[in-house]
């Protein structure tokens, strides 16, 4: 809890393998000897603030699902998602504990952002009713138009690069879902639908972790094995 108030948190591991061209779902996919979502639950599991998990998942998953929650204690469970992660997201949502007045959002396959990182995710919750991770884009970013032309290059002190976790006053966010679900509007993040329904509402940054990667693609494989042999030789 965090000033009383009960903090849920929904994990997010529906997803296919098909970029990373793997037969096996990218949350389920080893890198050090373990489960993708092992590790990030790893993480999650130890935070004293967080009320309940929540995980969402392919149908399909479920018995690995099974076997890997009994390597934890706590209070989690899972729910089936849905065709796109924000869509996922909305399923967790609806599985919340009535209780639940707060709600962290997190991509299973981002297994290196630190209990630090969500400490301080949950903590700015504190004074403000969105909260995301986000690191500053170390590339010169260009918008293109259509047939591949630039169009024009934003000023890199202002872009950055948005992760999870992300965090949100729960009855707000879930009114902000059932306007999405009625609209024609796409969202890539949770965050974005502040952009489009409640603009007066702001959304605090909190600085991320370039090492918090999202694992999409074989690289990602690649990378975070490399990442974890390090932290072993550290």
């Amino acid at each position: 809890m965090i000033d009383g108030k009960f903090l849920s948190a929904i994990i997010t591991a529906a997803g296919s393998g098909l970029r990373m061209r793997s037969k096996i779902n990218k949350p389920y996919i080893e890198v050090g000897g373990r489960k993708v979502l092992e590790i990030t639950l790893d993480t999650v599991s130890k935070i004293e603030e967080i009320d309940e998990i929540v995980l969402v998942i392919r149908k399909d998953d479920e018995d690995i699902i099974k076997d890997i929650l009994e390597k934890y204690d706590g209070n989690i469970r899972y729910v089936y998602g849905s065709t796109t992660r924000e869509l996922s997201t909305f399923e967790g949502l609806k599985a919340l504990d009535p209780q639940s007045e707060l709600v962290l959002t997190h991509d299973g396959v981002r297994p290196f952002a630190s209990k630090e990182l969500f400490l301080k995710t949950i903590n700015a919750l504190r004074k403000n009713k969105a909260v995301i991770t986000a690191v500053k884009s170390k590339d010169t970013v260009k918008i293109i138009d259509d047939d591949m032309y630039v169009d024009f290059t934003p000023n890199r002190d202002y872009v950055y690069n948005i992760q999870t976790p992300q965090a949100f006053d729960k009855n707000l966010i879930y009114a902000m879902y059932e306007k999405y679900l009625a609209s024609e509007f796409k969202v890539t993040d949770d965050s974005q639908l502040f952009e489009f329904f409640d603009r007066d509402e702001k959304v605090k940054v909190v600085h991320g972790e370039y090492s918090n990667i999202k694992i999409t693609t074989q690289e990602d494989i690649i990378f975070a094995n490399a990442y974890l042999q390090r932290k072993k030789d550290v």
